[in-house]
């Protein structure tokens, strides 16, 4: 695509996200597409140890904020981290504005707030995009709990309100969620839906794996089931360690691979300890995005076991999209955002929370390697119409659209 410019400079865009960057997968993708489309982006971020405060690449500039992130943190405390972020981020956008004149910023949340960190350029004529990641009043409702749980969620709803009318244009992760901002009273005109399909660039087409499967040694080696991403109790983790239990006794050589953090790390590993699973289940720290194919082909069988609330119900999996362009078949739970997604062909959908219906599924496709070769095909099939190619080319044309 050609490069953007107005007279003799290069048309600039910023980006807001309370994550590391190039680290969070969705931020990276977008920023992407903007610079292959010729736009000067840059990123303002949080800070890992030892990672450079200022750093380039292309048509890229980041700029990190030494703030510490705690997954562990407390509600209260992440709300002043957020609101710590939102002042410093909204300096250093103040003062990048005065020198560049952004003429888009891309907010990213959470939280839904950190929109305001784009004043200046708002008050100076630039346009603000807020990407809805997540709904941010279910997600509360689906973590908080006891006494505190109504007002985190009134909160969360008043906070979404003001920032969606805050900004120009809403970037949200899929049509359900777009349901819901609808429903909220945002316009449908002021909302695109932009995938979180697997980018090429890090998920190559010549990793993909062949279909049907070669069975000759899969006695010899081990079975894979395989789990990557964020590792909270809505996710349902302890629904797949308690679904591998069941099924190594039918499958010996069977093996779990969970890479990712979260919260509820320790209670998973607790719990394969209890079952004395032993090495069977083996835990990997989050890798960066681009060493995450090795992950996803290393393994026979991706497993989902989300939670169904009015939350995860709503969530379209990042790991389905890879899972599906890389040619690994999938059993996940029944959600709404599942069966928006792929036809009952392309997956094994099973309830969230019964290990035992997980299990069930697991030795079908283990005694079935026709099964999974016909499940590869479906899911590649439908997948097609969520490709990252055409979900690229959409953003560009937002923020063609944007500029006009």
């Amino acid at each position: 695509m050609e490069g953007v410019s107005l007279g003799m400079r290069p048309v600039r865009v910023g980006v807001i996200t309370f994550d590391w960057y190039p680290f969070e997968p969705r931020a990276l993708r977008l920023t992407r597409a903007a610079a292959d489309a010729g736009y000067s982006v840059d990123v303002i971020c949080t800070r890992k140890s030892r990672e450079a405060l200022r750093e380039r690449d292309g048509n890229t500039r980041i700029y990190r904020l030494p703030l510490k992130q705690d997954e562990n943190t407390s509600f209260m405390r992440k709300i002043l981290l957020w609101c710590a972020f939102v002042l410093f981020a909204g300096i250093a956008m103040a003062w990048l504005h005065l020198r560049y004149r952004y003429k888009v910023v891309h907010v990213h949340n959470m939280p839904d707030f950190l929109v305001f960190s784009a004043l200046v350029p708002k008050l100076f004529g630039a346009k603000i995009i807020l990407d809805v990641q997540d709904v941010t009043p279910e997600l509360m409702k689906a973590k908080s709990k006891g006494r505190d749980r109504s007002w985190i969620v009134r909160f969360a709803v008043w906070q979404e309100h003001i920032s969606t009318t805050f900004a120009d244009h809403i970037v949200t992760t899929g049509p359900l969620f777009e349901e819901v901002l609808l429903q909220r009273g945002v316009p449908a005109k002021k909302i695109t839906c932009i995938l979180n399909s697997a980018d090429p660039s890090l998920f190559p087409a010549e990793r993909r794996c062949p279909a049907p499967f070669d069975t000759s040694a899969e006695e010899e080696r081990p079975f894979i089931l395989m789990y990557h991403g964020t590792i909270e109790e809505r996710n349902g983790l302890e629904t797949a360690v308690r679904a591998f239990a069941l099924a190594r006794t039918t499958i010996p050589n069977l093996r779990l691979d969970i890479q990712g953090k979260g919260g509820h790390l320790p209670a998973v590993k607790q719990l394969a300890r209890n079952l004395g699973l032993g090495d069977s289940v083996i835990f990997t720290s989050s890798v960066t995005v681009d060493k995450l194919v090795d992950f996803v082909v290393h393994g026979d069988v991706g497993i989902i076991p989300y939670q169904r609330d009015g939350f995860m119900d709503l969530v379209l999996p990042t790991k389905a999209y890879e899972f599906a362009w890389m040619g690994r078949p999938m059993i996940a739970s029944d959600t709404r955002a599942m069966r928006s997604m792929f036809r009952p062909e392309a997956v094994v959908l099973c309830e969230p929370d019964k290990p035992e219906a997980f299990a069930e599924a697991i030795v079908d496709l283990y005694q079935h390697p026709e099964k999974r070769a016909r499940m590869i095909q479906c899911a590649s099939e439908d997948y097609e119409a969520y490709r990252w190619e055409a979900m690229a080319k959409l953003y560009q044309h937002l923020l063609q659209a944007l500029l006009k």
